[in-house]
């Protein structure tokens, strides 16, 4: 009995012995990570199409943005053109996080103000608004009509707390 518990005893310590060899990597892996949040806490950051970027709430993929002469039987009104944005969400937040269109709009130098989807004209289209829930992953199109040949076009999300503090602003150039 005696040997079981030394035998026990000396298998821990062993155990313990490597752990902490590994446990250094593992802080370090650790800080790094943390390191890399802490620069994504505010700021801008360029995006890409098909790239998945993390926020405060959940992740999003711009999976593709097109030029389209009409969606669903919606054509823009002259001088306009419209782009359908595919973008896949998934909840990451421990609650369920309010969504919708107002979420990401598109800019350019030369816009006055903020473009933003139009309404949804079938259950493909974004939701005015929803709720994400956790792990819950969603795919959406986005149509936005926005005025022909205007150059330097983002697709725009920035990450604003319920004190209107912002964080991250993530621009997706529009080529």
């Amino acid at each position: 009995m005696r040997q079981k518990i030394f035998s026990v005893l000396i298998f821990s310590a062993l155990l313990l012995f490597a752990l902490s060899g590994c446990g250094d990597s593992i802080k370090q892996a650790a800080l790094n990570a943390a390191e890399s949040v802490v620069e994504l806490l505010s700021g801008e950051t360029t995006g890409e199409v098909g790239k998945t970027y993390s926020t405060q709430w959940f992740e999003f993929t711009v999976e593709s943005i097109e030029e389209v002469s009409e969606y669903e039987g919606y054509l823009p009104a002259e001088g306009y053109t419209l782009y359908d944005v595919r973008i896949t969400e998934k909840g990451t937040f421990e609650e369920a996080s309010p969504m919708g269109t107002f979420d990401f709009y598109m800019d350019a130098s030369s816009f006055p103000e903020y473009v933003y989807p139009i309404d949804p004209l079938n259950d493909e289209m974004m939701p005015l608004n929803f709720d994400l829930e956790p792990n819950q992953t969603v795919e959406y199109h986005m149509v936005y009509e926005v005025p022909m040949d205007v150059s330097g076009l983002n697709l725009i999300y920035t990450e604003v707390d319920e004190d209107d503090n912002e964080g991250v602003t993530f621009n997706i150039p529009i080529e």
